[in-house]
């Protein structure tokens, strides 16, 4: 009985790290800008210019993005410099269409010129076009 607190709390360590075994991921939060840095932003006085995206649309996009690339995902390539391109979201150009208010489609597409590489040979095999419906479930994938 003398073990009985010890293997209780070994019991419950393993309980709680289990979350992390079983994928629980949270979302790291965006860096700030030094203060000197944000300070020198001026915002403009009107967004009109801007492009638009209504709630289910910002939605089906993260969708889209967090299953083609996780956060902290890391992509394999034939060469170091194209794996490290291939793992960063701003390499990808994202268009969404609204079919209707029930269903976007999301086509994700990397623009290598972004990381400096210029192909002789296309890449056929990466991107993704997702249907996603207005509850952020795919409901299929291209």
């Amino acid at each position: 009985m003398k073990f009985a607190p010890a293997l209780t709390i070994l019991c419950l360590s393993l309980l709680m790290n289990g979350c992390s075994l079983l994928g629980y991921h949270k979302v790291k939060r965006a860096e700030r800008a030094p203060p000197e840095e944000a300070a020198r932003i001026s915002f403009p006085d009107s967004m009109e210019q801007g492009i638009h995206l209504d709630g289910p649309t910002a939605a089906a996009l993260e969708v889209a993005m967090n299953e083609f690339l996780p956060p902290d995902a890391k992509a394999e390539a034939r060469n170091e410099q194209l794996a490290k391109c291939l793992s960063r979201r701003d390499t990808y150009d994202i268009t969404v269409l609204k079919a209707n208010d029930d269903l976007y489609f999301a086509r994700i597409l990397p623009r290598f010129s972004r990381c400096g590489i210029e192909l002789e040979t296309p890449i056929m095999d990466v991107g993704a076009t997702y249907a996603i419906d207005r509850n952020s479930r795919i409901l299929g994938e291209l």
